[in-house]
């Protein structure tokens, strides 16, 4: 795992400036891990700054909406994986007790 100063991510993350990470990380979209070094950001902390960038800068979304568009992204990545370990529990099923799943799964709605 990578592990990036607050010197590094303002490198990598272009138009990210430290009042701008600051703000990130009081407001915590952001959650650096405490080092020695200060905050130690990693490769998934630089890919959120990089879409807030994104969010603000490119798509005029106010700070008011960033917490919520985050939180939005987190469930869908959540449900994502959720969605794997089903998938992968589903085929270690038998066929029939599977289809038999799978079939009832149709059903909700």
């Amino acid at each position: 795992m990578v592990i990036l100063t607050e010197t590094e991510v303002l490198t990598r993350v272009s138009r990210l400036n430290a009042e701008r990470l600051s703000i990130c990380v009081s407001e915590a979209w952001v959650k650096p891990r405490r080092s020695e070094r200060g905050p130690a950001f990693d490769e998934t902390d630089v890919a959120r700054l990089s879409l807030i960038v994104e969010l603000t800068e490119d798509m005029a979304i106010n700070d008011e909406a960033v917490p919520v568009i985050l939180d939005l992204l987190d469930e869908v990545s959540t449900l994502r994986r959720r969605m794997k370990a089903l998938d992968a529990a589903l085929n270690g099923l038998e066929p029939k007790v599977r289809e038999a799943v799978i079939a009832r799964v149709r059903d909700v709605r």
